[in-house]
């Protein structure tokens, strides 16, 4: 009996070490899990304590991003085609085109960039930048989102250009004149000339009066022959 209880207990020691073989095999062929794609539709993570651009960034998914791109990259093709294949011409009839549907709006052909290196160099502070999304956006309802929604998508924006939203919040104009987006180059100097350039000037001017001078004696040997010649 002992023997056979010893038996029993090797056997099962054996069946316990392949099931685990065979479990690990099997893990080991299936390889890793897939990362899941991400929804780039979907709405952007909530955080703890959101900052100004915080928020701005979920104003900007509900109000700028069908447009300008979930990564601020504008309406490219490579953007329409995250929609369903339904709403990817955007600018056909019945959807934004020329006629559009009922209520709706049309579309214009190009809509810009907004984050990423010049894709806001009209705007030289953070007050121009407000000034104009808070009188010309959304596009289809402009100057509907209230003041501190506006400048909560203006620091959302000026984070994606690599601004620091540290001491902000937003708040008023003034204060936004002083975060400069894009400084307006200097006026440029006209150059100075060089000695060859003067010499080259002093010795066109010398030639022109030169020139006129002799034209000058030309035409007064020709009135004074003529003149001789009535006289004689």
């Amino acid at each position: 009996m002992r023997h056979m209880h010893a038996l029993l207990v090797v056997l099962g020691v054996v069946f316990a070490a392949g099931s685990l073989g065979v479990a690990l095999g099997a893990r080991a062929e299936a390889g890793p899990a897939p990362t899941p794609t991400p929804d780039r539709l979907a709405a952007p993570p909530t955080v703890e304590n959101p900052t100004q651009a915080d928020e701005g960034a979920q104003l900007y998914w509900l109000n700028c991003q069908p447009c300008h791109g979930d990564q601020g990259q504008g309406l490219t093709d490579e953007w329409r085609a995250q929609y369903p294949p339904e709403d990817q011409n955007c600018w056909e009839a019945g959807c934004h085109g020329e006629r559009p549907y009922e209520n709706g709006f049309t579309l214009p052909r190009f809509v810009p960039a907004v984050v990423g290196p010049n894709t806001l160099a009209r705007f030289n502070t953070a007050a121009d930048l407000y000034a104009f999304i808070s009188r010309a956006m959304p596009f289809q309802a402009p100057g509907s989102l209230k003041t501190d929604e506006y400048w909560a998508v203006t620091a959302f924006l000026l984070r994606g250009q690599g601004l620091s939203d540290a001491t902000w919040p937003l708040k008023d104009e003034a204060a936004a004149r002083l975060i400069v987006l894009n400084t307006p180059a200097p006026p440029q100097a006209a150059p100075t000339p060089t000695l060859a350039q003067d010499v080259s000037g002093d010795a066109d001017r010398f030639w022109f009066v030169t020139a006129g001078g002799l034209v000058l004696i030309g035409v007064a040997a020709l009135a004074w022959a003529g003149f001789k010649r009535m006289r004689g």
